[in-house]
C-alpha cells in the first residue's frame, strides 16, 4: 500500500490510537471517508482508518487501518 509519505501497511486493528473526525480522501482507486489517527502517548501521526469506500469494489477496505511506514 502507499501512504501520504511513501510505503504503508494495511492492518485490521490499531491500539492506543486517537481517531480524528471523518474526512473525504480522493485516491487513484476512488473516494473514501477516512479518519486519520495519532499515537495516544506521543501524538505522532501514524496513518488513517478507512471508514467508508464510495466505490463498491473497494468496500473490503472498510474498517481497516493504513499505517505509514
Amino acid at each position: 500500500f502507499r501512504g501520504h509519505s511513501g510505503k504503508a501497511a494495511l492492518f485490521t486493528t490499531a491500539k492506543n490510537v486517537t481517531l480524528d473526525p471523518p474526512s473525504i480522501l480522493l485516491m487513484d482507486s476512488g473516494a473514501y471517508t477516512i479518519q486519520e489517527f495519532i499515537c495516544q502517548t506521543c501524538d505522532a501521526y501514524l496513518g488513517w482508518k478507512f471508514v467508508r469506500a464510495h466505490d463498491g469494489s473497494e468496500r473490503w477496505k472498510e474498517g481497516h487501518y493504513i499505517l505509514e511506514l
